[in-house]
């Protein structure tokens, strides 16, 4: 074996126990945070090591028994050898002594390690028996965990089923009630639906018994008034200031309106308030009377306040008015709408005062019903309108939809207002007078204090919440002011 051999074995066997010794060290660190399963490993290295340690030391036997050969063979030569082999040779030597070292502290080092891997041992034996206890423990209270929820689970059984027993058992009997509550209910809306329709039958008929009434009272009421007056006339009373009637003639004119005076006789009807069935009746039979008494002289019928009303009953009285052969004429004093403003525009001959109000509008109802009823309900509001509203139209010399447009270019809702003397321009009257003559009126009003008795129970002073005095006003009509002086508030509106 030459030298060269030997150089390279102790090479190798040099590496191999600093590389156990590194592995060694770093493991040694590593032992201290990990448990008996992370020592097994390290052990086992360790033995590793010390089997490569066992290996590195044959080999260094073998490497120094090849020194002493070498030695031997070349004793002869000790005299020609150079100074770089006996570096070596101290090179060797200084190594096999830090090998012996390792050795010793590896020794030492596994011996530690038994030692602790026997403690480490005994901690995870005490452990296993701590847990084993505390599974134990933990057993057991589960156990009678188990075995209250048990019990509990058995209450809560009995308890729902008597719960559930006495739920229905009381949810029947509030349904039996219910039940019998509906019927009763049921039954009294019957009762009631019953009682009202005769309640309403009862009133629908005192109504009409009570408008007949008043239509023949104010019949007889005005044939007593001619009456008397006639036969006053005939008299001719010296009373003058008290007499009960005008010492006078009634004046029938064919041509009333003389020297920018209307002279409205007796034949006069009052058109005023809302227009319903029942004043269409009476004006209608007004109509009738003074054209049986007479087809020559005007029949007036005068309007002091008339919102309008029902479509048919205005219907009415204009074809009375038209079907009389006594002409029929319409005076405005205060405010005519909507069907009376109809009544008005296309009577034969209409009046009024300049600062009358007339109203023009569209019709307007409130309907209720399905959407099949109200289509139809507005196709005939939509035909009574064209009926109705287009002779005015023509009238003013426009076609129907040129008034509508007019009307909401007047006024943004529709209700197109003028007073007299602008309604005269439109066409909506044909005369505007500054005066009246009521020659009816041949009554003395004041003779039993009816005026004054209306007058001071209109207006009556009363005393307010602090104390002071006021007169409350009347409602006006609409489009009407009050227009007066009131610096204290003494006059107010109810």
């Amino acid at each position: 074996m030459n030298f060269t051999m030997i150089k390279n074995r102790s090479s190798l066997n040099f590496t191999v126990v600093l590389t156990a010794l590194v592995a060694l060290f770093s493991t040694s660190l590593g032992i201290a945070q990990s448990d008996e399963n992370a020592l097994a490993p390290l052990v086992v290295n360790a033995g590793s090591a010390t089997e490569d340690e066992t290996k590195a030391e044959g080999d260094a036997d073998e490497a120094e028994a090849a020194s002493e050969e070498a030695k031997g063979e070349l004793a002869d030569k000790e005299d020609e050898e150079d100074p770089e082999e006996k570096a070596r040779k101290e090179e060797l030597k200084r190594l096999k002594g830090e090998k012996e070292m390792i050795q010793a502290r590896l020794a030492l080092r596994s011996e530690q390690f038994k030692e602790e891997l026997i403690g480490l041992k005994e901690d995870k034996e005490r452990l296993a028996a701590e847990n084993s206890l505390v599974r134990e423990r933990l057993g057991d209270e589960l156990l009678e965990l188990k075995l209250a929820n048990e019990r509990l689970s058995a209450q809560i059984d009995t308890l729902n089923k008597e719960f559930s027993y006495e739920t229905l058992k009381a949810k029947k009997l509030l349904n039996d009630e219910l039940s019998e509550m509906r019927n009763e209910e049921e039954r009294l809306k019957l009762q009631n639906s019953i009682a009202l329709k005769k309640m309403e039958t009862e009133m629908a008929e005192l109504r009409l018994a009570d408008t007949r009434l008043k239509l023949k009272r104010s019949t007889l009421d005005i044939d007593v008034a001619e009456l008397t007056a006639k036969l006053m006339l005939k008299e001719k009373g010296d009373l003058v200031g008290d007499q009960i009637y005008a010492d006078r003639d009634l004046m029938y004119l064919k041509e009333p309106f003389v020297d920018g005076v209307l002279h409205v006789s007796d034949r006069r009807v009052a058109l005023n308030g809302p227009i319903w069935s029942g004043l269409a009746d009476y004006v209608s039979e007004r109509i009738n009377f003074y054209n049986n008494e007479s087809t020559d002289y005007p029949i007036f019928l005068v309007i002091d306040s008339s919102p309008g009303g029902s479509v048919m009953s205005g219907y009415k009285i204009m074809k009375a008015m038209h079907g009389s052969k006594a002409p029929v004429y319409v005076v405005v004093k205060s405010y005519a709408a909507s069907m009376a403003a109809s009544i008005a525009t296309l009577a034969e001959r209409s009046y009024c005062y300049p600062n009358a109000v007339i109203l023009h509008h569209q019709i307007s109802w409130g309907v209720s019903g399905n959407l099949t009823q109200q289509r139809e309900f507005l196709e005939e509001a939509e035909e009574w309108w064209r009926r109705v509203a287009r002779p005015v139209a023509k009238k003013m010399g426009l076609t129907l939809d040129e008034f509508i447009s007019l009307m909401y270019e007047k006024n943004s809702d529709g209700d197109w207002r003028e007073f007299g003397d602008r309604a005269s321009e439109l066409k909506w009257i044909d005369q505007v007078v500054d005066r009246v003559w009521e020659m009816s009126v041949d009554k003395n009003p004041d003779r039993f204090g009816q005026s004054m008795i209306f007058a001071t129970s209109a207006l009556e002073e009363a005393i307010d919440q602090q104390g002071k005095p006021f007169v409350g006003l009347p409602r006006l009509e609409p489009f009407d002011f009050y227009y007066l002086y009131n610096p204290d508030n003494y006059y107010r509106l109810r």
